[in-house]
């Protein structure tokens, strides 16, 4: 990719410069960017990097400015961008256009226990990679069980559990797989132009997590599927964030799915 800014700058580029942030908090585990009823969540990534390198975040700038730090290379700053980001293109209204809850349509409030997760990616494609060469980025909870039981896994991971790949293996492994897929917080931590490029035509990528940024512009740059996940109950999301309740934020929305057409 000959300017790996040029994802963020189109993502950043089609935030409607009206929106304002109304609030926002940068918890343990998750952060999260609201502006009127819309929440948009990411992974709190803690390295601070090199220092602020945008003005600080306030309640009431612009949400377009906000996602700007998308590009900072303070990880907590680009934390916020991410979540904020998120905020404009994961919305309920956004993705029933792109039909991102299959034959659901849903409205923002209290989530369905059993609808909510019913669009995790890892069970999902399970039928789809099946004995295939599968490249996970990020070790995701249950992902042997899920993935892993069906097809030939491999697991890269920044911090590395007993059975996973460094996530610098990447140049070498991703070219030979069928499958990848790559965590939202990719995007945060600057590797997803590269691991798209990596990627190329012949293998199929899926950006999963709540992370994951649902902007169809994605797909021009080389993904194949979006998998991540729209918050519906603001409250709820606010509050597991704020208790640093890893697992909690779960319950405020939904897992959403597009696929590049």
């Amino acid at each position: 990719m000959s300017n790996p800014w040029a994802l963020y700058d189109t993502l950043i580029e089609g935030v409607d410069p009206d929106w304002k942030v109304s609030h926002f908090s940068l918890g343990a585990s998750w952060c999260e960017v609201c502006s009127g009823p819309y929440t948009g969540v990411a992974m709190t990534l803690r390295e601070r990097g090199p220092g602020l390198q945008f003005p600080a975040p306030e309640d009431g700038m612009s949400l377009q400015d906000m996602a700007a730090m998308a590009k900072s290379w303070n990880f907590r700053e680009a934390s916020l961008g991410v979540a904020a980001l998120n905020c404009y293109y994961n919305t309920v209204e956004r993705i029933n256009d792109l039909g991102g809850f299959g034959d659901l349509k849903l409205r923002s409030g209290k989530t369905d226990d059993i609808a909510r997760t019913r669009l995790n990616a890892f069970i999902a494609f399970q039928d789809e990679v099946a004995g295939k060469k599968v490249a996970v980025i990020g070790h995701f909870p249950h992902i042997e069980r899920q993935i892993g039981a069906v097809s030939e896994l491999i697991i890269l991971e920044r911090n590395p559990q007993r059975g996973d790949y460094p996530d610098s293996s990447c140049e070498y492994l991703i070219p030979e797989q069928d499958y990848v897929f790559m965590t939202g917080t990719t995007l945060t931590n600057k590797t997803l132009p590269r691991l798209l490029e990596l990627a190329g035509d012949h293998v199929k990528v899926c950006v999963v997590g709540p992370s994951t940024c649902m902007s169809p512009e994605l797909f021009k740059y080389g993904a194949d599927n979006l998998s991540g996940f729209c918050v519906t109950d603001q409250q709820g999301a606010d509050l597991a964030i704020r208790r640093a309740e890893v697992f909690s934020l779960f319950q405020s929305g939904y897992m959403a799915s597009v696929g590049s057409r």
